[in-house]
């Protein structure tokens, strides 16, 4: 079946959480591992089930973010998707808890259990709110990215089209891609910087009502970093500071000369043979 002939059905707010809350009675009240592992099959199926509807409805959406049947679905999952998160939530935390996990741990491995934890410390009732509101700053950040119409080569391009522009062969062009890609940019500053700022005091506010001191932490268990930490990224950084960057910059330095160019600039980013990038080869069908 192809993506376009999916059915898409909108999930059932009141239904779902229901579901998600006799499934958390009943794992409470599981008697034994074999019946633990039965409820957490129906589980799969609910949250399967709502995964599908939510991910089809924001796929077409971000295909097209003009569409008002997929716009009204997107606004719909930006408020409920939180309070079906905390629900489902509840019950892994049940899971969790139950004097059956190291059943389960055989049954689904302990990484699954890690993955829970996660959860359980990234979500609480009580910053549902504010989870609402950042999914409506971020779908605010995305409409206005899609929605760029840019004025170039006697057409009216978006981010994409203006691409094959800023990594042509033809430095005049790149050049004047890049100024019209920046003033586009400048035109929506403003605004982007109040998405910005706004988006830093609400996550900001949920890790303090989550009884972390900022983002960071609260950030790395949404991440699902469940097998290293802040000190591991920490050293990575190091890494890539004493290894990669002077690694990179001898391929930067190589690729100056390939060019014929005095000096990079950032109108030559991504620009790798001085008669321009390979061409992809043959239809988009054939491609495929």
């Amino acid at each position: 079946m192809k993506f376009k002939d999916m059915p898409y059905k909108r999930v059932d707010y009141d239904k779902t959480a229901e579901q998600f809350k006799t499934l958390t009675k009943r794992v409470k009240e599981a008697k034994s591992g074999e019946e633990l592992w039965e409820i957490h099959q129906e589980y799969y199926k609910v949250y399967q089930n709502m995964m599908d509807s939510m991910t089809i409805a924001e796929i077409r959406h971000d295909g097209n973010t003009a569409d008002p049947f997929y716009a009204a679905e997107k606004d719909y999952y930006d408020e409920t998707a939180p309070m079906l998160s905390s629900l489902a939530t509840d019950y892994q935390r049940a899971l969790y808890e139950s004097p059956y996990r190291s059943f389960m741990e055989e049954k689904i491995g302990k990484v699954a259990f890690a993955t829970m934890d996660n959860a359980i410390k990234s979500m609480d009732e009580s910053i549902i709110g504010l989870m609402q509101e950042e999914n409506a700053l971020t779908t605010q950040y995305n409409k206005l990215i899609a929605s760029a119409k840019i004025p170039f080569d006697g057409q009216v391009c978006n981010l994409s089209l203006l691409r094959p522009y800023l990594t042509g062969n033809d430095r005049t062009v790149r050049r004047q891609a890049w100024k019209a890609y920046s003033d586009y940019f400048m035109t929506v500053a403003d605004e982007l910087d109040d998405i910005y700022d706004k988006l830093v005091k609400n996550r900001t506010a949920q890790a303090k009502a989550m009884g972390y001191d900022n983002y960071i932490q609260l950030g790395y268990y949404r991440m699902n970093r469940n097998s290293y930490d802040r000190n591991d990224v920490e050293n990575f950084r190091r890494q890539v500071k004493e290894v990669f960057v002077p690694f990179a910059e001898r391929v930067h330095e190589i690729r100056r000369k390939r060019l014929g160019l005095e000096k990079l600039s950032y109108i030559d980013n991504e620009v790798y043979f001085k008669e321009g990038n390979p061409d992809p080869v043959g239809t988009a069908q054939e491609i495929l």
